[in-house]
């Protein structure tokens, strides 16, 4: 009874002691990815001063909580560009990316643009016609596009490439006067973009990479 007190007691504190270093080496085992800020080419008023740092900050969580990749920081990935004297962008050439992948250290960059981002509007309306009232009913729809691709920074082949699109609209009506809706909805990135940053990620993570 001692002995198999003893060995299990034994095979429990190897587990402690082993633990850290499995976890470890899982860890060393996945992929070093940097996400470079996407450039916008949508050519639209809507995509404002800051916009590609907000998707690039959005696709570094969605693939760390893939599992799949180490994921470098964005601003840990803008020191080591400063450091390396680096200038990288969403149209990286595959010379370029080999040649900083090897200094920072990363096997893959994931790039991309935005292509569509902005709202159409549309309504329909009517005059009071004696004891008929007035009405008016308008429609506002938000619309984003974007690409991405990924980059082996050992050979500067594309491995993976994907474009994704969302949609949301909103409505508002009035009769008489009176009426409801939402008229002016300012939350364009988090309505359209997050879920196209979601759904990227998702594709890179079922990627055979």
């Amino acid at each position: 009874m001692k002995k198999i007190l003893a060995i299990t007691l034994l095979a429990a504190l190897c587990a402690i002691v082993l633990a850290p270093a499995a976890q470890a080496a899982d860890r060393s085992n996945k992929p070093r990815i940097a996400v470079l800020e996407f450039k916008n080419k949508a050519n639209s008023q809507y995509w404002w001063h800051g916009g590609g740092q907000a998707m690039q900050d959005v696709l570094v969580t969605e693939l760390v909580k893939s599992g799949k990749f180490r994921v470098i920081d964005r601003e840990q990935l803008a020191a080591l560009m400063r450091e390396k004297n680096l200038s990288l962008s969403g149209d990286i050439d595959p010379a370029t990316a080999v040649r900083a992948g090897k200094l920072l250290g990363v096997q893959y960059f994931l790039t991309g643009a935005v292509t569509e981002y902005g709202k159409m509007e549309s309504g329909v309306h009517g005059r009071r016609v004696r004891k008929i009232p007035g009405f008016r009913a308008g429609k506002t729809s938000f619309v984003a596009a974007a690409n991405a691709r990924l980059i082996d920074t050992e050979t500067g082949e594309i491995v993976w490439a994907e474009e994704a699109r969302n949609e949301d609209s909103h409505m508002n009506l009035s009769i008489g006067g009176f009426g409801g809706g939402v008229k002016n909805d300012q939350r364009m990135f988090d309505k359209v973009m997050k879920p196209i940053c979601s759904e990227l990620a998702a594709s890179i993570k079922a990627a055979d990479l």
